[in-house]
């Protein structure tokens, strides 16, 4: 076993809706409050019936069992239910890589959901029951682990938070600022060990609101 001490890259990268631009996530994901629920949607497309209100990502590395590294990926998100025509996103797919040969697969960890409803002043939370979460065979490749938040209706905020660890270190995991809903703040952290090499590609007309990279030394115990 040995002590490896290495310089990490860590990046930032983050994209707001222009009428909500500030410098950190307007969301705490430790908590909900009345308040919350009181979404001002100017300058936001609101006609698909939802908004996620913050989309919060983070892929880092660490030494794991095996004596060498893994990808943990780490998903924080926050969705706002306006009308019926949002529902869709009460549905959550999440896709897992998986070895065919082998039969390993990414493994999903520390799955929390949540619906809040805002009941006559007071928030009602109903949490997502774990053995309602089924598992689909997409192809060779991937699987699913799907499930759908209870107890939604217009007006719910919806939260999810889940963690992926990977042994497949070619599978870094891509971010989507954007997508098929109004994303209001949209995050996502990489910390990468130095001797890791990668090509990052990024597409879209807007400049990022936050692009930031700092430099530290890491310590990781590897066979």
């Amino acid at each position: 076993m040995k002590i490896l001490t290495l310089l990490s890259v860590s990046a930032l990268l983050c994209a707001v809706t222009p009428s909500f631009a500030q410098d950190k996530c307007p969301v705490n994901f430790e908590k909900i409050s009345p308040e919350d629920f009181e979404i001002k949607t100017a300058g936001v497309d609101t006609s698909f019936g939802a908004i996620i209100l913050a989309d919060v990502g983070k892929s880092s590395f660490e030494a794991n069992k095996k004596g060498f590294f893994n990808i943990q990926f780490k998903i924080n998100r926050r969705i706002k239910i306006l009308n019926s025509k949002g529902f869709d996103l009460a549905t959550v797919k999440i896709p897992l890589y998986r070895d065919y040969n082998s039969d390993r697969e990414e493994v999903l960890e520390s799955l929390k959901a949540s619906t809040y409803n805002l009941v006559n002043g007071k928030i009602e939370e109903t949490r997502l029951d774990k053995e309602n979460v089924f598992r689909e065979v997409q192809d060779k490749k991937h699987v699913i682990k799907k499930f759908t938040m209870p107890a939604v209706k217009e007006g719910s905020i919806i939260d999810i938070s889940y963690t992926i660890y990977s042994d497949f270190l070619f599978n870094l995991q891509p971010w989507y600022f954007q997508g098929s809903y109004p994303r209001l703040w949209s995050e996502y952290n990489l910390s990468l060990p130095s001797f890791f090499r990668y090509v990052f590609l990024t597409k879209g007309a807007l400049n990022f609101h936050i692009k930031e990279e700092k430099e530290k030394f890491q310590s990781f115990i590897v066979r």
